[in-house]
């Protein structure tokens, strides 16, 4: 039977500064007693071993990046290795000890590269000693005289030769523990994600929060499939936050809108909560739905269809032109029978006569020969239109 943990977040390594990507915490309840086969099983010794490579690497290289003498060279460091500068409210510290293990490896290896190689000889010896070199790798080297320039080419080839065949080991152990996780980002996505076009870029996203799972991976025995599905979660949510606003907008900044808005309504239902709101899927203005096919949304009734507009525009343009074709007094009676003028409503046969001071069969034969001519004048248009 597992070792049953009090909370499945895996605590920080002491030489790093707080993670730019830290998920939020997730309140666990504290486990008293375990029963049989739960709820936690057995950390395998494949996971085991992989999580102890992988706990190595990353303090080697967050020890061996916090070295005074390499921090002058950050900067330039990430400019040719293509990385992004640090972003506002961000420093230069906070940015690459929240960097993937694989951009820490190459910025070390071409550190070590362009370090001039003056450095304390405690410090140097600590270093190598990091990287498991001893006394025999360099007889030279102690701990009371300082390294010089013209030693620094030789301790740095040896150095930079283990952190590649180090990096190798960790990279096998990243690729057993991703596989041993890979389906997690595919179930989190089905179940966070409504809109199914969405869902791909989701998961790839959530594959990411995955391979940042595996470099924060530790040597407890906490199972890692419940540390990494927060990663995945938030990855997944953050593309959500980002695809929902209209104009880029910072993550932790929506992340902490969101918990404002939480706050102000603490005791409104799952269902209106302001993020729960925030992450439904929106309709983009070109797309039309198949038939038969569920809207995402509903449509509002009160908005005319710009097609239908035109489409009226286009009636009324032809039945001004087809009016027009008919006589003055075919015209009148027309347009008084059916309220055609504009804040007019239709009038009886009766009321037509006696406001013109003709019969009432003289108005109905006025109105029959103008629908005559109209059906004349509209049958072209109606097989033009309909075939």
């Amino acid at each position: 039977m597992g070792v049953c943990p009090k909370t499945p977040v895996a605590p920080p390594d002491p030489v790093l500064a707080p993670s730019v990507m830290t998920p939020d915490p997730v309140p666990v309840p504290e486990v008293s007693e375990c029963p049989e086969g739960g709820p936690f099983q057995q950390i395998s010794p494949e996971e085991r071993a992989a999580r102890q490579a992988i706990t190595g690497h990353r303090q080697r290289l967050n020890w061996s990046l916090h070295v005074p003498e390499f921090e002058p060279f950050f900067k330039d460091g990430l400019e040719k290795l293509g990385l992004p500068p640090p972003r506002r409210g961000i420093g230069l510290r906070a940015l690459v000890d929240s960097m993937m293990l694989e951009a820490k490896k190459d910025l070390l290896v071409l550190v070590l590269t362009d370090y001039p190689g003056i450095m304390q000889g405690d410090r140097a010896l600590r270093l190598a000693e990091t990287w498991s070199l001893t006394k025999e790798n360099f007889p030279w080297l102690g701990a009371d005289k300082p390294l010089s320039a013209a030693r620094w080419p030789e301790f740095s080839e040896q150095v930079r030769a283990v952190v590649q065949r180090e990096h190798r080991r960790y990279k096998e152990a990243q690729a057993h523990l991703y596989i041993l996780h890979h389906d997690l980002p595919g179930k989190l996505a089905l179940r966070m994600v409504y809109d199914q076009a969405k869902r791909a870029d989701a998961t790839q996203e959530g594959c990411l929060g995955l391979l940042h799972a595996v470099d924060k991976a530790d040597t407890s025995e906490t199972p890692f499939a419940s540390y990494a599905q927060q990663w995945v979660a938030r990855a997944i949510r953050n593309y959500l936050l980002g695809e929902r606003f209209p104009v880029h907008v910072p993550v932790n900044l929506a992340s902490q809108l969101l918990r404002e808005a939480n706050q102000e309504a603490p005791g409104a239902p799952a269902s209106q909560r302001p993020e729960r709101t925030l992450l439904q899927p929106r309709v983009p203005l070109d797309t039309v739905a198949a038939p038969g096919e569920k809207p995402l949304a509903l449509p509002d009734e009160s908005s005319p269809n710009p097609r239908d507009l035109l489409n009226r525009q286009e009636i009324l343009r032809v039945v001004q032109d087809m009016i027009n074709q008919l006589s003055e007094k075919q015209r009148e009676v027309l347009v008084r029978r059916y309220g055609l003028g504009v804040g007019n409503e239709a009038e009886t046969l009766m009321n037509i006569a006696q406001s013109i001071g003709i019969s009432h069969q003289q108005v109905s034969m006025r109105e029959k020969r103008a629908l005559e001519k109209l059906g004349t004048i509209l049958r072209p248009v109606f097989r033009e239109m309909y075939g």
